[in-house]
């Protein structure tokens, strides 16, 4: 589930953010991990939804369906 963001030489930030399907991968990457971590750990996690803040016991955290 590694997904690193690797510098080239000479490469600079801007060029790195202007690569949308890279940034989206790490970004998405760094989700999944954060939500295989709660769910091992067995805390919860919480989501917007529906103009609120609802809780997700760390039983019912899905990590398959975050979106990859």
């Amino acid at each position: 589930m590694t997904n690193k963001l690797t510098l080239k030489k000479n490469e600079d930030i801007a060029t790195i953010f202007n690569d949308q399907t890279k940034i989206t991968q790490v970004i998405q990457s760094g989700i999944k991990a954060a939500l295989l971590k709660h769910k091992q750990a067995g805390k919860p996690i919480c989501e917007w939804k529906n103009d609120q803040v609802q809780w997700i016991a760390a039983e019912n955290i899905n990590i398959s369906s975050a979106e990859t």
